[in-house]
């Protein structure tokens, strides 16, 4: 830095898109009361979902099927290429859109008894079909700051002239089908489907008391063409990983001569013959983003118990058993985040397993209790304002939550497969469940090891017999109203969360290979009291 030269860095032309996307949608609904006892909600709801726009069509999308231009050097076809909106008579939209959605719905109400009523319900419900734009590839441009000349020494460029050339320009849509040959690539689908969701739900109510209530229900919840985060489409066949240490031999490049520059190879003499095999060998990686391909299962037991106010009390008890499957790493909220990635993008029949947010029992319990002292109440009727004020009209509140763990997927093994595809998981060679869970050792770690080179480890994404440490909350809170008059009311709030500072444990390192691999490290934060002031007036 002395010396007015560094080490290393970049610039760039930044592309700003200006995306747009058209959603029309109109329903129809309606009360049918059949009986005195019987109620029916009848409903319907079209769609149409637009694919998104570019207004000055910097997006482009990935189109399997094309021959690719390179193909006339070779002398052979070779498929895939990168398609540019608005260029050679496509048209705006990032992909083909798969028509209108209608999506029907019934609901049930029927006074089976006096107390007791009985409910049910099905519906379908499409959910937004793509986040955001498309690939802007070909309008960011970065230029690489050339620190030392070719013998490894002399300074090249220094700070005062880092970029003497300027930054590289944009190719735009002008390389058209040649985008990022000899490159990875990426976009999306150009036919894509909606996906949708299906719930149905079916329950009865029973009155205990005119102030209790009981709630039993079951929830069902099938989500159809859900997304996966991204997936690597130029993963080698499985059935070719047989070859085995072949794949990693050097043979000649057929592309040498026809693509001048690489980030895999691809413009040298010779090339891995695994290159050569991948569904689309003239690029690196082939990375499609918001693939739906996938599904997710929902299933739930849900019980309630309501006591309304009365004798100052207010309760409201929840509990949940459920299972929640699937097969996708999708980061939207109906299909959740999950941090352990698709291993082998042929055979999502084997990702299957309990979602990241499994958890299979929940209870929750909230209530309001107003301490019976003061003017008015059964303890302290007589308190003179001084008193009162001190002493009467608080408030005990409270919400107590005890939830199972998240199920524990364990990631990190090599990827030895040869297969270029996603991050690899190990095997699973024992039970990893311990009968005595301890910080040190929350897992069976020895139930793992590395696979065997050119095979894909067969550990499940996440683990249902292996999970974090549950949840056990208990926050607390007293309240109390002053009143000045008929205008001005304050309210004083003094709340406790996690008030007995109980331990809630983190997930234990879940990295094959880690030092601290099945070990707990972290907790969740301890007690905190806040205390708060509202004026209304």
């Amino acid at each position: 830095m002395l010396l007015g030269v560094g080490t290393g860095g970049s610039t760039g032309v930044a592309v700003f898109p200006y995306f747009s996307k058209h959603y029309y949608s109109t329903y129809l609904q309606d009360d049918w009361k059949i009986t005195r006892k019987l109620t029916l909600n009848l409903g319907i709801r079209w769609e149409y979902q637009a694919a998104p726009t570019e207004r000055f069509n910097q997006q482009s999308f990935f189109d399997f099927n094309a021959t690719n231009p390179v193909s006339k050097q070779l002398g052979s076809t070779v498929r895939g290429a990168v398609v540019f909106n608005g260029v050679n008579g496509v048209g705006p939209g990032l992909y083909h859109p798969p028509g209108t959605d209608f999506s029907p719905r019934i609901g049930l109400a029927y006074q089976a008894a006096n107390k007791l009523v009985i409910r049910g319900g099905f519906g379908t419900f499409f959910v937004p079909s793509y986040l955001g734009g498309g690939s802007n590839q070909g309008y960011g441009q970065s230029t690489p700051w050339v620190a030392v000349q070719s013998d490894g020494f002399t300074p090249q460029n220094t700070l005062d002239n880092a970029f003497p050339s300027g930054p590289l320009p944009q190719t735009g849509n002008s390389l058209g089908a040649l985008t990022n040959v000899g490159y990875s690539t990426s976009g999306s689908e150009s036919h894509r489907p909606d996906p949708y969701m299906i719930q149905w739900m079916g329950g009865v109510q029973y009155e205990l008391t005119r102030n209790d209530l009981i709630d039993v229900s079951y929830v069902g919840d099938r989500g159809v063409h859900i997304q996966q985060g991204g997936l690597n489409y130029n993963q080698l066949p499985t059935s070719d990983l047989a070859l085995g240490n072949q794949l990693l031999q050097q043979v000649a490049n057929p592309f040498y001569g026809a693509i001048t520059g690489s980030g895999c190879g691809l413009s040298s003499p010779t090339i891995s013959y695994g290159q050569l095999l991948r569904p689309f060998p003239e690029f690196c990686d082939v990375n499609i983003s918001q693939v739906l391909n996938s599904w997710s299962r929902y299933d739930a037991l849900q019980l309630t118990y309501t006591h309304r106010l009365s004798a100052g009390l207010q309760v409201l008890a929840s509990y949940t058993f459920s299972k929640f499957t699937d097969n996708t790493s999708g980061t939207n909220s109906w299909a959740e985040s999950n941090g352990v990635p698709i291993r082998n993008n042929y055979n999502l029949a084997v990702e299957k397993s309990v979602d990241a947010a499994d958890i299979p029992h929940s209870l929750v319990v909230s209530y309001i209790y107003e301490v019976p002292v003061g003017k008015g109440k059964k303890f302290g009727s007589g308190f003179n304002t001084v008193t009162d004020a001190v002493l009467g009209g608080w408030q005990v509140t409270g919400v107590s939550t005890f939830k199972s763990g998240f199920p524990i997927g364990v990631t990190g093994a090599v990827n030895n497969t040869g297969s270029f595809g996603g991050t690899q998981r190990p095997d699973l060679v024992g039970n990893p469940a311990v009968s005595h869970p301890t910080l040190a050792q929350w897992f069976n770690t020895a139930a793992f090891q590395q696979p065997a080179p050119f095979t894909f480890g067969n550990a499940p994404r996440y683990m249902s017999n292996v999970r974090a440490p549950g949840l056990e909350t208990f926050d607390i809170g007293i309240q109390k109203w002053f009143k000045w008059r008929e205008l001005l009311r304050l309210q004083f709030r003094a709340e406790m969360f996690n008030a007995f500072n109980r331990a809630n444990f983190y997930a234990p390192d879940h990295g094959f290979g880690d030092a601290a691999f099945g070990q707990i490290s972290a907790t969740l934060p301890p007690r905190d009291v806040q205390f708060g002031l509202k004026l209304y007036w």
